[in-house]
């Protein structure tokens, strides 16, 4: 602020200096304690806002680069486990923070082990389900994300302290280490990196909760496990490298840049919501509710018409979106805040395919590697999200949302490119998923892969994709 001074009744700036506040009274008509006037995160401090946002996504990047390749080496249940637990630590030290210094860092390494359960869990539900039934499943998982984003607000407006929300949000996380006690490593890992005495009892136990005849149960898995272990293996160690194969190199940067545009989009959306006009607990409550039905729309598409284009029309209609928000007059405020909750809607869809879409696309051994891949590049985009504000004062107000809106619809028609993988065999070798990328039929390309028994090994493919999803 300036330094000025009150003499004979006029004001007078002292050498037109700027000098620092020393206190701050803060608006609590909408929050009762928050991280900024805990900290006065005002000023010159300002930015640390933003910072915080930016860190946490940071934890997300890294978070998402270790999982992959720990995933894929040690396994999803032993990974997301220790996920868990460096999750919950910091979470409960992110309560303890001092300054705004140590809630920083608690919340990066917050953020790096949350990411592994949310990734981790949609390659999980790929690769325990059927073709038929995989889209829903992974969509399906969703729903406490959903359920619990609308019902944010309402608890913030109830609890209005950062502390106790935070508190809230992370006692209900301590019910998972239960969960890991009846959690199961996937049986294509376990093949993958021939486990098999574990494949067996994890099979057996799929065939008796479901319901089989464990006597036939038992000859199946038996036939199923003997087979692959006689078969000549050699040790494949995928790594992110892999992702950039020749065949797989320009379906690798296609969904890349699908991942990178729809993060920005979604995060910008979802972390401005305070810009847009009218009460804050209600604006974040509609940008959380819009993904309810948004779930059940792309369960159908996807479903009915797949997944590929499926992400292609909600790639181009969330980029509409954002262009329109730009050519809006600044007074139609209800038509700029119903096309930023449809692009909300359409760019929400499109990460949930993209959930759905980028596990299928890659052999078993690849497949952690390639999802938390892709969302390392997600983290990335979503790092300039917070600072939406400078970056269209450094360059113009409409750059921050008409340029992503371009390039969503250019990655909405490059994502037509790619493989469709609806009612599709997953490949398992890296071999297989270069032949899989090569746009053939996924079940005849497969058998290419040995030519001394063709006919033998696409049987044989096809047998065991049924028996692995009739026990589980």
């Amino acid at each position: 602020m300036y330094n000025i001074s009150i003499h004979g009744g006029e004001l007078h700036r002292n050498n037109i200096e700027i000098v620092q506040c020393d206190s701050w009274e803060y608006d609590h008509s909408h929050y009762k304690r928050t991280i900024v006037d805990q900290w006065n995160l005002v000023c010159d401090r300002e930015w640390l806002v933003s910072m915080a946002k930016t860190v946490y996504m940071l934890g997300f990047l890294f978070g998402s680069i270790a999982n992959g390749q720990l995933s894929d080496r040690f396994g999803r249940r032993k990974v997301m486990l220790l996920c868990l637990c460096i999750f919950l630590v910091f979470a409960f030290l992110t309560l303890l923070s001092e300054n705004i210094i140590m809630f920083l860092i608690f919340r990066f390494f917050l953020a790096f082990g949350l990411t592994s359960l949310y990734v981790n869990s949609a390659v999980i539900l790929s690769e325990i389900t059927s073709a038929q039934y995989r889209s829903i499943y992974v969509f399906a998982f969703k729903f406490g994300y959903i359920l619990g984003y609308p019902l944010t607000p309402l608890i913030a407006w109830l609890v209005p302290d950062w502390f106790w929300l935070q508190l809230i949000f992370t006692l209900p996380w301590l019910s998972l280490l239960c969960a890991f006690w009846i959690l199961p490593e996937t049986p294509k890992w376990l093949l993958s990196h021939r486990k098999f005495s574990e494949l067996e009892k994890v099979l057996l136990h799929a065939a008796e909760k479901n319901g089989k005849d464990m006597k036939q149960a038992q000859i199946e898995i038996s036939d199923f496990v003997s087979y692959h272990s006689q078969r000549d293996y050699v040790e494949e160690k995928a790594t992110m490298f892999d992702l950039l194969r020749p065949k797989m190199r320009k379906n690798t940067i296609n969904i890349f840049f699908s991942w990178f545009i729809n993060s920005y989009i979604y995060f910008a959306l979802s972390w401005n919501t305070n810009d847009l006009a009218g009460d804050p607990y209600w604006n974040f409550f509609i940008t959380g509710a819009v993904e309810l039905p948004e779930v059940f729309v792309f369960i159908f598409l996807c479903r009915y018409i797949g997944n590929r284009l499926g992400l292609a029309i909600a790639n181009v209609l969330s980029g509409i979106c954002l262009i329109g928000m730009v050519c809006v007059p600044p007074d139609m405020v209800w038509l700029t805040i119903s096309l930023a909750m449809s692009g909300k809607f359409f760019c929400s869809g499109a990460f949930d395919t993209e959930y759905v879409y980028t596990p299928e696309l890659y052999p078993t051994v690849l497949r952690n590697v390639a999802i938390g891949s892709s969302s390392t590049v997600a983290r990335i985009s979503a790092l300039v999200s917070p600072f939406i504000h400078p970056l269209a004062d450094v360059t113009y107000p409409w750059v921050p949302m008409a340029v992503p809106g371009a390039l969503s619809i250019l990655s909405g028609l490059l994502v037509l490119l790619l493989p469709e993988t609806k009612g599709k065999i997953l490949p398992d070798t890296l071999e297989e998923g270069e032949i899989f990328f090569s746009k053939q039929e996924a079940v005849d390309s497969l058998c290419s892969v040995d030519s001394k028994n063709k006919q033998e090994i696409e049987l044989k493919k096809l047998a065991d994709m049924e028996l692995l999803n009739k026990e589980l």
